[in-house]
């Protein structure tokens, strides 16, 4: 793309608005960023990201067969279309906020997964008792995770 398309297809947008740059693959965004920047690579501008490397596994070594843990399914929709939802392999419910379903999240994969990095990790999930959906109730994984505790105590 030309430096001229660029700017005429930005002429369209509103001058203070928000721009992102996302690393799309055939079907589905992977990651978006806010932090976009502009850089000469010696042969003209060059629009760069600085993406969240979570959302990333890479394995070196070894073939994929060879994996000693599950890889997490990849994220099919961002988060902040469904405030609140988890996107992930296991549906763990609906919460009041993203902050919820991310440590609901965590509390699940604490219990269930320790191999997976957890988001907060600092954060004491052997004593914490995670909330209830936006339903009402508990899910069923939390549910089960919460009696064993519990039959444990």
């Amino acid at each position: 793309m030309q430096v001229r398309t660029l700017i005429e297809l930005l002429n369209h947008f509103n001058p203070d608005a928000e721009v992102q740059l996302s690393l799309d693959m055939p079907g589905r965004v992977i990651a978006a960023s806010k932090n976009v920047g502009v850089t000469d690579y010696g042969g003209g501008p060059q629009l760069h990201a600085a993406l969240d490397p979570r959302q990333f596994r890479l394995c070196f070594g070894c073939g994929m067969e060879q994996t000693l843990t599950d890889i997490p399914a990849p994220p099919l929709a961002s988060a902040k279309r469904y405030p609140g939802r988890i996107q992930a392999d296991v549906d763990l419910g609906e919460y009041d906020d993203e902050e919820s379903a991310v440590r609901v999240r965590d509390f699940f994969n604490y219990h269930r997964r320790p191999q997976i990095p957890l988001r907060y990790p600092d954060f004491d999930y052997a004593n914490w008792i995670a909330p209830r959906t936006t339903s009402g109730g508990y899910n069923e994984h939390i549910a089960a995770i919460l009696s064993e505790k519990f039959l444990k105590d």
